[in-house]
């Protein structure tokens, strides 16, 4: 079950390829974004400014709700990578609707942040072992 299926009656929006939903640091809108057809790539900048790919999304993914959540500024973009793509768009009232009549949406929510976090952690233990592997070198 993805959390498409828990969402009836909310606003869609199509976009093309390369059309940015919204860029690392952008103040959150309130909304986060439920992918119904097409391929989204996540993208983090990095120290010398380019972008790089965290991961690919497509349909059944959603994405945005941390900003949602937390009222902070986005953390990474997201842009379109397919020829087209059309995704639901989740308010935060609607959210809250959902959250308050829906436990099964807070778990998929749930499950799909603590996923979130484990790349996290792996990224922050790819990124020790680099920094040692530099430390042992210039020793």
């Amino acid at each position: 079950m993805n959390i498409l299926e828990y969402m009836q009656n909310i606003s869609t929006q199509v976009y093309l390829r390369g059309d940015v939903i919204f860029r690392e640091g952008d103040t959150h809108d309130g909304s986060m974004y439920c992918i119904m057809q097409g391929m989204f790539a996540v993208t983090k900048r990095t120290p010398d400014g380019s972008q790089e790919v965290i991961k690919g999304l497509g349909p059944g993914e959603f994405f945005g709700e941390l900003s949602l959540l937390t009222r902070r500024p986005r953390a990474m973009t997201v842009s379109v990578v397919s020829a087209n793509a059309r995704v639901g768009i989740l308010r935060d009232d609607q959210f809250e609707k959902l959250a308050r009549i829906n436990s099964q949406f807070l778990f998929q929510l749930l499950k799909s942040t603590i996923e979130k976090l484990h790349r996290a952690e792996a990224r922050l233990t790819e990124i020790d072992k680099l920094l040692e592997e530099i430390k042992t070198e210039a020793e």
